[in-house]
């Protein structure tokens, strides 16, 4: 005999789970984890470097408002400087144009190429006129004019002058050599390297 309380209009009748919509919710749970752990890691070693807050052209002084700090992540891989160097580049030049937005890297800015007062010669010397030992950038020398009839200049006279640039050899044996010298000889020394009448003396450092 039915038990009447057990009529279809009364029994209890259970949900059927749909397995896809659970699986669904784990993986979305699994993701918004991972996403979390991503994004604190990001922040826990972001670090503060400096960025280029206007465009600023090679040999630009920089000034304080020029550059500013910005979060970055360490793990981009990208050469930067950290912003609490800042104070230490108020002041110096621009080695590179800069564009606005950039990131300042190491070797970006420094001291100017040319102390006011002195300029950059090129040279293009004959062999014998230069020595075939190293001359790397900043060694110091002398430039000797080969002297001639009524050339107008000094019995003796020499010209300091640093290494800017190491020599390079020239495909027709010649030299090519950058130097720094004062403003008040550039144009005599210009006029003698022209010429080809110039010989480099190599000075102690």
């Amino acid at each position: 005999m039915t038990d009447p309380s057990l009529s279809p209009a009364t029994a209890t009748i259970r949900p059927r789970r749909n397995l896809r919509w659970i699986l669904v919710g784990v993986l979305a749970i699994c993701l918004g984890g991972l996403g979390s752990a991503v994004l604190y890691s990001s922040v826990a070693n972001a670090t503060s470097v400096l960025k280029v807050n206007r465009t600023i052209y090679r040999g630009e002084v920089i000034g304080p408002a020029d550059l500013g700090p910005v979060s970055l992540g360490s793990h981009l891989g990208v050469e930067t400087v950290p912003a609490e160097l800042a104070a230490e580049l108020i002041g110096k030049t621009a080695l590179l144009d800069l564009p606005g937005g950039s990131l300042v890297t190491p070797g970006s800015v420094g001291e100017p190429e040319l102390r006011p007062g002195f300029s950059r010669l090129g040279l293009k010397l004959n062999p014998g006129q230069v020595p075939v030992s190293a001359l790397p950038a900043g060694t110091p020398g002398a430039l000797v004019p080969i002297t001639a009839t009524n050339d107008g200049n000094a019995a003796g006279t020499t010209y300091r002058a640093t290494v800017a640039v190491a020599p390079a050899q020239l495909p027709d044996g010649s030299t090519s050599l950058e130097v720094v010298v004062a403003d008040t000889v550039s144009d005599p020394v210009a006029r003698l390297a022209a010429a080809g009448r110039l010989v480099v003396v190599k000075r102690a450092r």
